[in-house]
């Protein structure tokens, strides 16, 4: 029962998404995806998690893509470059506890210790495999 409340309340905040098609069949690829709007990766990130099928995300994840990288289901390609900075708005749980929230192990000590205070008009780039580094629990896609 609870499932299904929390799908119909996702399904409820997609007619608010913008930014990425909803997940149908095989696996579901995350390409060069700049960030955008914390809300709307928040949401497509709970369409994603429900859903549960296979997420590869490859080519560069910025920003609020961010938030796809620990998703149980997903995996990072090989040479995917990952970008951090600060977000431009900062209002309680806004900005950039939002995107914490979503980070763990090393990656979230970085992003606390470093990366956020980093302009939004610039960005840290690491590669998949140093994200992994930081934080096992990430997965590198084997295919």
């Amino acid at each position: 029962m609870l499932k299904c409340f929390a799908l119909a309340s996702v399904l409820l905040l997609v007619g608010c998404n913008d930014r990425r098609p909803l997940p149908t069949t095989g696996t579901y690829i995350i390409r060069n995806d700049g960030g955008g709007q914390l809300i709307s990766a928040e949401t497509d990130r709970a369409v994603l998690r429900l859903w549960g099928g296979p997420v590869r995300i490859e080519g560069y994840c910025n920003s609020a893509c961010l938030m796809f990288t620990t998703l149980s289901n997903a995996c990072l390609a090989p040479g995917l470059k990952l970008g951090f900075h600060g977000a431009n708005v900062n209002v309680g749980f806004v900005g950039n506890p939002q995107i914490t929230k979503y980070l763990r192990n090393g990656v979230k000590r970085e992003f606390v210790d470093k990366w956020q205070h980093i302009p939004f008009t610039e960005i840290h780039r690491i590669t998949a495999e140093e994200y992994v580094q930081l934080d096992p629990e990430a997965n590198i896609c084997t295919d």
